[in-house]
Formats: structure tokens, sequence, C-alpha cells
């Protein structure tokens, strides 16, 4: 009877458990809302202030950042490199190195130089932007004229905010021959216009350093390094980055935008859940458990991959489609042995090889 009593009173305890947790969180969001760049000035000093205590670690961590090449193994003279079509994939926010697992080797096959772009993905979608154009710059002095670049998420806002920003004038300096030219330039499950899951980028970024640790390659310094979350305020609807950069026009670049319609929710199960939780939190939290159960279920509707809405994606005037997908598994595949092709992958090749 005991047993029985205690189990029936742990059940009670985890509604109002889920209860607290929600209204800790809506009172998190509710204050971090109003004072977004606060927040975010806040994070990058946290940033800059472990930088400065651990310069060793943090020279260190950035001889991980930059273009690396995929398919180093090749036994390749510099003219042999030149020679050949060169792209750069540049991946999203807190992205533990997998997502580029099915196209790099496809895109390897069809003879391309394939560069991984690395950076640290939790700072400013800005200094991203900039590592990149410094990369770039570096590869015209190698003596590669001309690039394509695929981007996933959040690495296509830095792609377009190098190529768009006053800061680096993208165009003049392809006329003044200190960056490549860009033939194609594709997005795949791109926030242009933000998500409201970047409020959970905690789960990303645990997701990230258990990936890294598992490579024996994280450390608690490296959490900060990587950059303190400042990303994350930048790809919410609204931010005062997306604003700025969307108030720019999309440079005259042979584009592609590629978007997932699926989610990995079943309307029911969010219904469910959104309608527990309501019954134990308050009259003002209730608006947003329903905004968050709203947002999940549009998803399940085909109008996202679960963590970008279609609509998100889109830029006026620029070529788009969707394929069937999560925002993961539109470009990989979830495990290693899988055969299965993912949908953007053959899109991607035929796009690159027109």
């Amino acid at each position: 009877m005991t047993d029985n009593k205690s189990l029936q009173n742990k059940k009670r305890l985890w509604p109002w458990i889920m209860g607290i947790i929600v209204l800790l969180i809506g009172v998190w969001q509710l204050v971090s809302d109003n004072f977004r760049e606060e927040e975010k000035e806040l994070r990058t000093q946290i940033r800059k202030t472990v930088k400065e205590m651990f310069p060793e670690k943090a020279a260190e961590l950035s001889q991980s950042f930059g273009l690396f090449l995929f398919n180093e193994h090749l036994e390749l003279s510099r003219e042999e490199i030149l020679a050949r079509n060169t792209v750069i994939l540049i991946h999203g926010l807190d992205d533990p190195g997998k997502v580029w697992m099915n196209l790099a080797p496809a895109l390897a096959k069809e003879d391309y130089n394939v560069l991984l772009m690395e950076y640290p993905n939790d700072q400013p979608v800005v200094e991203s932007s900039q590592l990149f154009f410094k990369e770039l710059k570096e590869l015209k002095e190698f003596g590669i004229d001309r690039i394509a670049i695929v981007a996933h998420s959040m690495g296509g806002l830095v792609t377009r905010e190098m190529l768009t920003s006053p800061q680096f004038q993208y165009i003049k300096s392809i006329d003044e021959k200190l960056v490549p030219e860009i033939k194609n330039f594709v997005m795949v499950g791109t926030p242009n216009h933000g998500s409201e899951m970047a409020r959970f980028r905690w789960f990303g970024e645990i997701r990230d350093q258990l990936a890294r640790l598992s490579n024996g390659n994280t450390s608690w310094q490296a959490a900060f390094l990587d950059g303190a979350g400042e990303a994350k305020i930048d790809l919410l609807p609204g931010s005062r980055f997306l604003t700025e950069l969307n108030a720019r026009p999309h440079p005259e670049i042979d584009t592609l935008i590629i978007a997932g319609i699926s989610s990995p929710w079943q309307e029911e199960d969010i219904k469910g859940l959104v309608d527990d939780v309501s019954k134990e939190v308050s009259e003002d939290q209730k608006k947003l458990v329903n905004e968050i159960g709203a947002y999940l279920i549009s998803m399940t509707h085909g109008l996202g991959d679960g963590l970008v809405t279609v609509e998100s994606t889109r830029l006026e005037g620029v070529p788009h489609m969707t394929v069937e997908g999560t925002h993961l598994s539109i470009i990989r595949n979830i495990t290693t042995g899988s055969e299965r092709i993912p949908p953007a992958v053959p899109i991607i090749i035929e796009y690159l090889g027109r």
C-alpha cells in the first residue's frame, strides 16, 4: 500500500513539475524578449572574458575553425586542384559535424574540391561572416577564382550576411580580385525570417558538446569560446540582425532555396501535451503554452521541417522548392549505415552541375 501511495504521489507531482518548468521558461522568455540586445551583449562579454582568461585554450580551439578540405586524402597537385570545381559547405547552429555525411562524399565522387567551413556557430552571425570572408580571401590567394556554396540552416544567414553587408563589400571585392566569384548558392532549411525554435538552442548545444566529448575534443571553456548563445538571439523572428539583413537586396547570384515540409511530431500528441500543461500553469502562462503549441502544430500541417517554417525560408525573387523531410533528414541520414538518399542531395548535385 505504501508503495502504491508513493507512486500515486509521484504521478501527481509530475504535472506540477512540468508546470513550474514551463513557468520558469515563460518568465525567462518574457524578460529576454524585451531585452534581446542587452542579453546578446552580456553573452558576448562572458565569451570575451573566458577568451581573455584562457588564451591558450582559445588559440587551440581556433585551429579547428576555417576552411578544411573534405577529400584531403586525394594526392592532388595545386594545378589539379585549380582545374576542379570547388564547393564550400557551411553548416548551421550547433551542428556536431555530421550534416554533410551524405552530400560531401557525393560531391567528391563528382570530382569537386569539397571544402567544409567550420566556425564558432554560437557566436553572433556577423562574426561568423567575418571569418568566412577572411577564409574566402585566402582561398583567392591560393588561386581559386570561382566557387559554389551550399549552406544548411543558419549557414545560409552567415553567407547572406557576408554577401550583402556593407562592411564586406563583396561585389567590389570580386572586382578587385580579393575573393572568388560565387557561381551558385544553395540554401537548405535556412530560417531567412527566423525560427521560434531558436529559443531552445540549449538542446542543440548539449548535442554539439556531447559529440565533441565523444571525440575527446571539448572542455567547459569550449562551450563559451564556441559562442555564448548570441546566434540564438540573431535567429529569433524580428531580431535586429534579421531586420537589417532582410532590408538589403539579395545579390545577383544564381541561388536556390530548398525547404522541408515534414514534422517529427503528430498534431494530436501536441494538443494533448498543451492541454495537460495548460491545466497546471497560470492564465498568463497559458498564452505562451498555446503559442508554442500552435507553432508546433503548424509544422505538422506541412508548413515546415520541424524547426523552420516554409515561409521563413522564402526570399523575394529567389527560386524556391520543397522536399519531404525534417530539418536534418532533407540533407542527411540519421544513421551512418542507412542507404537512403536524402531528397536534397540529388537536387543540389544536379543544380551545381548545370
